[in-house]
This record gives structure tokens, sequence and C-alpha cells, in this order.
């Protein structure tokens, strides 16, 4: 009898624990059916995303194709633009390597006014690149050895206006026009203005591509693209800012066919690629950010245009 009652104590005991763990059980795959809807959902949200950011920039560049000028925008960025696509929507905007001039510019001149001064550093005594510079250099229009454009530094930004200017100078002591001394020139309402900057590091000559180059932080350049060093087109597919210097890596020199690639000494000057280069005219950076739920994906695209 006694037997018996602990059999029975004995059972109800293992019953409890089995149930106890079948709760367990039960709870866990509950959870696990929950994480792993949560993470579907996520993982296609994550992918539509991606196609939207995609979608986005295909937007864009149809859109780019349509205008003939496009240094000529009173916005960098352009003003983003957002459409509803599919499961969600993209916004879209675009960041610009130059401006242009929306006035004629005399010899004389001490001042210029372009279509936008947006992303152009001011000047500082104290400069903390990129936001602020000392020097600050413009390019009006193509300052190379083919070209009659010509290199100012300025002291003030008011409005789209750049203020204070000291003509015909030569960054690092490099002007196209050297022997003969840069002089002042006329430069119509139209004409390209370009950021400078100037070389960080020294570089080595020869069209080998290189590891990298080492540029003082500018604003205005792209994050990937074609820039100009005296006359040569060099490529980049990547660039890191720290410190007040922008790497720029995945560099292909002689990009132009023509040059032979020098080394350039630290304050040479540095230029976007050129409105007459031999690569292309134009040249932007497409940004879009594609969203489709919770989820956001950002895609960025250099485009160029003949």
């Amino acid at each position: 009898m006694a037997c018996g009652k602990q059999q029975r104590g004995f059972l109800l005991v293992v019953a409890i624990v089995l149930l106890v763990v079948g709760s367990m059980l039960a709870a866990a795959m509950a959870y696990m059916v929950a994480t792993s809807g949560s993470s579907a959902t996520g993982n296609l949200q994550s992918g539509q995303a991606l196609f939207l950011a995609d979608s986005g920039v295909d937007y864009q560049a149809r859109s780019m194709a349509l205008n003939l000028d496009w240094y000529r925008s009173n916005t960098d960025p352009t003003t983003p633009v957002t459409q509803n696509f599919g499961a969600g929507n993209f916004t879209v905007s675009t960041n610009l390597p130059a401006t242009e001039l929306s006035a004629r510019v005399q010899p004389a001149a001490t001042s210029v006014t372009v279509y936008t001064s947006n992303r152009f550093p001011t000047f500082a005594a104290s400069p903390s690149p990129p936001a602020s510079c000392n020097p600050c250099y413009l390019a009006l229009g193509d300052v190379n050895p083919g070209g009659s454009g010509e290199f100012v530094a300025y002291t003030g930004i008011s409005g789209n206006t750049f203020t204070g200017l000291a003509r015909a100078q030569s960054p690092g002591g490099y002007a196209p026009t050297l022997p003969s001394p840069p002089t002042n020139t006329t430069q119509t309402r139209g004409t390209p203005v370009y950021p400078v900057t100037t070389v960080s590091t020294a570089t080595s000559s020869g069209c080998a591509s290189t590891a990298s180059i080492r540029l003082v932080a500018h604003p205005k350049f792209l994050n990937a693209g074609t820039i100009n060093i005296e006359g040569e087109e060099i490529q980049y597919i990547g660039s890191s800012t720290s410190s007040g210097v922008t790497t720029l890596t995945g560099i292909t020199r002689c990009a132009d066919g023509v040059s032979t690639g020098p080394s350039y000494a630290v304050g040479a000057p540095v230029t976007p690629v050129l409105f007459n280069d031999a690569s292309t005219n134009y040249e932007a950076q497409i940004n879009s950010s594609g969203t489709a739920g919770n989820t956001s994906r950002t895609e960025q695209k250099t485009v160029q245009r003949p």
C-alpha cells in the first residue's frame, strides 16, 4: 500500500516536471517563431529599402540627363525630392563639385557672385578644415595649361558673393602661365567656378596607380570622382576625412591620357574635374535614401556627362 502511494507521488513529481519543461519549450518555440517572423520582416524591408535607394539613383540620373547645365543650381546639395514607390519611398539630392558665375567678372573686380556658395568653406584666421580655410582659393574657369582661368583668393562670403578677392594667385607656386606671371582675366557669366584645395602630403611621380593621395579637407569635393592637379586628371573611387585631411583611395593617375604623372609638392593646387578636361564636362554625386517600414538604406553614385 505504502509502495503504491510512493509510486503515485513519484509520478506526480514527474508529471509536474514534464509540465514545466513542456511549458518552457512551448515558450521558447513561441519566442523563436516571433523573432523569426520579426527577422524575416526586417530582412524583407532591408531589401526593399535598398531597391528603393537604387531606384532613387536611377530617377535622379534620368532627371539630370534632361538638365544641360548641372552647375547652375541655386543650392548644393540640390533640393531633396521624395517619391513614393512600391513598398515605401526614396529621397534624392545631388552634390555638385562646382558652381558658375552669375555675373560677368572684370579684371578690376574685387568680388565675384555665383549661383550658390553652398558647401564652400569660410575664411578663418585659424582654419579648421573642412569647415574653414586660410588661404581660401577659387578657380575662375579652367586653370590648366590649355585653359584661360585664374586662381583667386577670398576672405569673405556674403550670400552668394565671394569678397575680399586677391586676383591672379599662384597656389603652391603654380600657375599655367609660368614662367610668365598670371594676370587678372575677364570671365563671362556662366563660367565654371571651382573650389580649390591643396596637396597635404607630397606625391611620387609616374602614372602607375598609387595607394592614396592626401589633400587638405574641403567640403565641396565629392566622395568619389575626378580631380585635377596642375593639368593632370586623377580618378579616385573612395575617400575618408580625419583631422582636416582627406585621403583619396582607389587612385588612377594620368586619367586624361596626356599627362606623364609628375610628382606634386605639399601645397600644390587641386580642383575637381575641369569643364574642359579630357574625361568629362560635368561630374556630380547622387545621394539616395530608400525607406521601407522602419528600415532605411542609403546609396551614393558619382555620375558624369559630356
